[in-house]
């Protein structure tokens, strides 16, 4: 990279190849992130849970791990005392194909040890799909994901 910034540099002889440079910066950036986003291929979003069991400690305070394939796409806020939560978090990944595994894992947050309630897995398929997911220690976990 060094030895292009460098071809670079010497390519610039005057103020006004530096002015022409820095005024198409913008419009490059802004492209190079349009190309960023229209290369995800999974989007996971509108995650929320009802009938949250409660434990000892009280009411659910859950969160969810997310998995595509063996890569960790990320972990939600936890929503305190609440067996009904909504998470606003969105995630993607632009790697993912068809026929991998996409794993939630749905738990409570506790003092020592967090409580699993339980794994959604499924297979990803291309479109956009809405899976109702029944946890082991109950509850129901809905989400909605995008496969391009």
């Amino acid at each position: 990279m060094g030895a292009v910034l460098l071809h670079t540099v010497k390519a610039v002889k005057t103020t006004a190849d530096c002015e022409a440079m820095a005024s198409s910066l913008p419009l490059l950036l802004l492209l190079l992130c349009s190309l960023t986003v229209a290369e995800a291929q999974l989007r996971l979003f509108n995650m929320r849970a009802s009938g949250l069991p409660s434990d000892i400690f009280g009411i659910t305070d859950g969160y969810v791990k997310v998995f595509c394939a063996s890569a960790s796409l990320g972990v939600t806020s936890v929503r305190k005392n609440n067996p009904n939560p909504w998470w606003d978090e969105e995630f993607s990944d632009p790697m993912a194909q068809q026929n991998e595994i996409l794993r939630l894992e749905v738990h409570d947050e506790d003092l020592i040890f967090d409580d699993l309630l339980g794994v959604c897995q499924r297979q990803l398929n291309k479109g956009t799909h809405e899976i109702d997911c029944y946890l082991d220690k109950g509850g129901l976990f809905q989400y909605t994901y995008t496969l391009n």
